[in-house]
């Protein structure tokens, strides 16, 4: 009996290569989402808090109502941010996921597509950049608002 030699054909090489190219922003997905995570944990705490300061300013006297204004205001505040940064975070997200999408199709399609991942890669970490740099600014303006009150 013969032995038989399996050999890839180039197609079949080429495409064990973009899975192995794509399995890399899959590790960047997996990060996102763990961002995406702790966002909307942080936002789901700054609505709880603005809920509870709606109730204590309905039996606050003047200068507790003016207090509890400011701290509300600064909760508006951290919202758009927390809400922007995961606007941005989940943009990030479906850029990279389109970056897998657009390999294999390149690779199915043979068409040479690098541009296009290149771009869309390059707007998935500009996104990413603008959802840590809000989130940053969201935790700065919370832990000034608890120095504050």
């Amino acid at each position: 009996m013969t032995p038989i030699l399996l050999v890839a054909s180039p197609p079949v090489q080429s495409l064990a290569e973009t899975i192995r190219l794509a399995v890399t922003p899959v590790f960047l997905l997996a990060g996102i989402s763990g961002l995406l995570g702790v966002i909307t944990t942080r936002l789901s705490r700054i609505v709880d808090r603005a809920r509870v300061i709606k109730t204590r300013e309905a039996a606050a006297s003047l200068l507790q109502e003016r207090e509890l204004a400011g701290e509300l205001a600064t909760h508006r505040r951290r919202m758009a941010l927390a809400s922007g940064a995961f606007t941005c975070a989940a943009t990030s997200f479906l850029l990279v996921a389109t970056v897998v999408m657009v390999l294999f199709l390149s690779t199915l399609a043979a068409i040479d597509l690098t541009p296009l991942v290149a771009s869309l890669f390059v707007l998935a970490m500009g996104s990413l950049m603008a959802a840590v740099t809000l989130l940053l600014r969201e935790v700065r303006l919370g832990n000034q608002a608890l120095r504050r009150f």
